[in-house]
């Protein structure tokens, strides 16, 4: 399930899978939870120790991390729910 929010990671170097599907148990790293939906992690290589916020609402258009999106639906009466689009 989705929080309609971003998860901030102080992550180090490495290939990271995040998860795009909202139902990992280990946010906001992939788990396998997104079998069977169509959907897939998100692969990315973190070259430097930086923070990083993590994409949680499945509408960002810079995957895996947060563009403010949720902040945009939030603002238009999005219920963030799911049910917005």
């Amino acid at each position: 399930m989705y929080n309609y929010k971003p998860t901030m990671v102080d992550e180090t170097p490495g290939s990271k899978h995040y998860c795009t599907c909202g139902n990992s148990n280990n946010k906001p790293y992939c788990d396998g939870s997104h079998k069977g939906s169509g959907k897939s992690s998100k692969v990315f290589e973190i070259t430097e120790i930086k923070k990083v916020f993590i994409c949680d609402c499945g509408k960002t258009g810079n995957s895996p991390f947060c563009d403010g999106t949720h902040a945009k639906k939030e603002k238009s009466g999005c219920c963030g729910g799911g049910h917005c689009s």
